[in-house]
């Protein structure tokens, strides 16, 4: 009698037990789905004209994009303000949300406005999360309405692999795209808004009587950079595109996942050097097999 009781006993503590262990697994295994996998080496050298592919290091691997994200929010800005929606001393309007980004950011005041062309400098010299944030909602009225106009226009300009959720860059687990789509990008922006590019040269500009300086050190010291972006989160890495042209020769480049600025803008000195044809043995390269990125043609739609 003893023996059948404790046999009773037994059985459903170890039901318990093993209900705890698939509890534990299961949750486990969800964690493991939803775990960001950090910061992805990868570097792109592609012809900005021809859109040869020069240099290539995990160009079709997946990464997050950080704040290389707001290139993407610009070129949908440049598209509305070329659609007539704005022009660059139309205000856009500050809402509560917007004051809640992290930084890097502008500490914009809710209920104020910003100008369009400010909000432009203030994306690519400040990189500012609540002027992304701004810029969102003013064209399409969320952040969420905009990341699906972001979604649709990538697509259309061949940006097969890419995802995004936000307007900032602020990390996402789903928001990834790869070097060759951020080459796209870049080549797309110059090609498309020839009258609005030339702000990605501009490394500071000034905002309610105040000088705000930018850190795009390859934009203000590479010869013949005309800028592009910079960006960081912990998940992704330092991540950092840098058109360049030289002698009549544009290049683009992309590199991601260095541990520090500092040597992401080494790697990508060094590259653009290489392919410029200047002696450079800091850095070894292989030699890329001849490829080129597939283009969409001008605005496509």
């Amino acid at each position: 009698m003893l023996l059948k009781f404790k046999y009773f006993i037994a059985i459903p503590v170890f039901l318990v037990i093993f209900s705890l262990q698939l509890n534990l697994s299961e949750a486990a295994r969800k964690k493991s789905q939803t775990r960001a996998s950090g910061p992805v080496q990868t570097s792109l050298i592609v012809d900005g004209k021809t859109g040869m592919i020069l240099h290539s290091h995990n160009q079709n691997v997946k990464v997050y994009p950080a704040s290389l994200t707001k290139v993407m929010t610009l070129y949908m800005l440049f598209e509305a303000l070329e659609a007539g929606k704005f022009s660059l001393n139309d205000k856009l309007y500050v809402s509560q949300n917007a004051t809640k980004a992290h930084p890097s950011k502008l500490h914009l005041k809710a209920g104020e406005q910003i100008s369009v062309r400010e909000a432009i400098l203030a994306l690519i010299v400040k990189s500012a999360n609540d002027a992304a944030i701004v810029v969102a909602e003013n064209v399409a009225g969320s952040e969420q309405k905009f990341a699906k106009l972001m979604n649709i226009r990538a697509k259309q300009l061949g940006m097969k692999n890419s995802f995004f959720t936000n307007a900032s860059g602020w990390h996402h687990p789903d928001q990834k795209t790869t070097p060759i789509d951020l080459a796209k990008l870049s080549i797309a922006i110059k090609r498309d808004f020839p009258k609005y590019y030339g702000f990605f040269a501009r490394t500071s500009f000034k905002f309610k009587g105040k000088q705000i300086n930018g850190h795009n050190r390859l934009t203000a010291n590479y010869p013949g950079a005309e800028g592009l972006k910079t960006g960081f989160t912990n998940p992704a890495g330092c991540n950092l595109i840098t058109v360049a042209t030289r002698n009549g020769k544009t290049l683009v480049g992309v590199v991601t996942g260095s541990s520090k600025a500092i040597h992401r803008d080494r790697k990508m000195a060094s590259l653009l050097d290489k392919h410029f044809g200047i002696k450079n043995d800091t850095l070894k390269t292989k030699k890329a097999a001849k490829s080129k990125i597939k283009l969409a043609s001008s605005k496509e739609t």
